[in-house]
């Protein structure tokens, strides 16, 4: 069987892990012909080079070139190549006038289908921002989904966050892990003792100063712990240039800042989950949040916002906080070097939950792909 993979406008490093794995999961399969379409960036070159088995279609960046090309021209590709299954990675769809083929359309971004979010931006007056980040966009995206009936999901509360914008009465969901689980993916809870230095974690794309990654609750509240004349260090994943051009960011925290830009490397990035890190998360909406995964994973102390995606995915035994809220940050991070002692069993009960919570989804994209088939016919 041939299937048509549409990656297009996939290109942080969120979304190329995700990708990897699914990837990685279509090769096993030998018995498909897989057809990849894509825009042109390094990352996406890497998995070309990773992945000789399947090819690779090169198409121009630009919204409107897409919409162009993931309608009119795909029609040519199904016809070419007599595509049986179209697998949008992208979070788009193709028209069902223009092209018959069944479909699967995965959701991995919940900025377009976020009531909470869209309310942050109107309290802010940001209407503009909003039209250009949030509505413009949706309006695409929400009237493709309309047109797949098969919808991949990475978690419960994506469905209900979809259902607030669209009609899922008549939508199938499949919801599927991205996330290794096996025993070897998971280290030991890291040493803590605070009377050492505290490593702050903050993972983070380029994308830092949109509402949505709520970076200032961050900074707001590292501000404040400057002044409790404790010993600490920030790790963040962003260069200094790009944080000093940002209104956002307080010098003050330069002195204590390792500004380690974009990290590619796997082992580079795991070293960073070592003894004495807290990792701090401040994304108002996420489908998985997987910086916050990997910090559960790597057995440190994390602390995300208290949303409904975050007792979703991590749990009610999470270390949360006020979500807008940089003193509530703050009074979390206090009450976790208080209790140094219980990390160990609080970051094992995230670690199984999240084990237990991932081993109850579809674990592999061919599993999906037979069962979409299967319903169809």
């Amino acid at each position: 069987m041939k299937i048509l993979i549409n990656i297009l406008g996939i290109e942080s490093s969120g979304g190329i892990t995700v990708l990897d794995k699914a990837l990685e999961e279509c090769a096993a399969e030998e018995s498909n012909t897989f057809i990849i379409v894509c825009n042109d960036n390094n990352n996406i070159r890497q998995l070309k080079i990773k992945y000789k088995g399947f090819k690779f279609i090169f198409i121009k960046s630009g919204v409107l070139y897409r919409i162009f090309y993931e309608n009119i021209l795909f029609s040519r590709l199904v016809r070419r190549y007599k595509i049986k299954l179209i697998y949008n990675f992208s979070g788009s769809a193709q028209l069902n006038i223009l092209i018959n083929t069944l479909q699967i359309t995965k959701v991995h971004n919940l900025l377009f289908y976020s009531r909470n979010l869209d309310a942050i931006y109107h309290s802010k007056n940001e209407y503009f921002e909003w039209l250009k980040q949030v509505f413009i966009k949706r309006l695409y995206f929400k009237f493709m989904l309309n047109q797949s009936k098969h919808i991949e999901i990475q978690s419960s509360h994506v469905k209900d966050c979809l259902s607030d914008f669209i009609d899922a009465k008549n939508i199938i969901f499949y919801e599927k892990s991205d996330i290794d689980v096996g025993n070897d993916a998971f280290s030991l809870p890291r040493n803590y003792d605070f009377s050492k230095k505290i490593k702050f974690l903050y993972i983070v794309g380029p994308h830092f100063e949109f509402i949505h990654k709520n970076f200032i609750v961050f900074v707001n509240a590292m501000s404040a712990f400057d002044r409790l004349g404790i010993d600490y260090e920030i790790n963040i994943t962003l260069t200094k240039d790009r944080l000093h051009s940002c209104v956002i960011w307080n010098s003050i925290l330069d002195a204590k800042t390792n500004f380690l830009g974009y990290i590619s490397s796997r082992d580079e990035l795991n070293k960073l989950f070592c003894s004495n890190t807290i990792l701090i998360s401040t994304s108002i909406i996420e489908t998985l949040g997987l910086h916050v995964i990997e910090g559960i994973k790597n057995g440190v102390i994390t602390i995300a916002p208290d949303e409904s995606y975050a007792r979703t995915v991590y749990g009610d035994n999470m270390n949360l906080y006020d979500t807008f809220n940089s003193e509530s940050l703050l009074n979390a991070i206090q009450v976790v070097l208080k209790s140094d002692s219980s990390h160990s069993e609080l970051i094992l009960s995230l670690q199984n939950r999240l084990k237990k919570n991932e081993m109850a989804k579809h674990h592999n994209i061919i599993d999906v792909f037979n069962e979409v088939l299967n319903v169809q016919k």
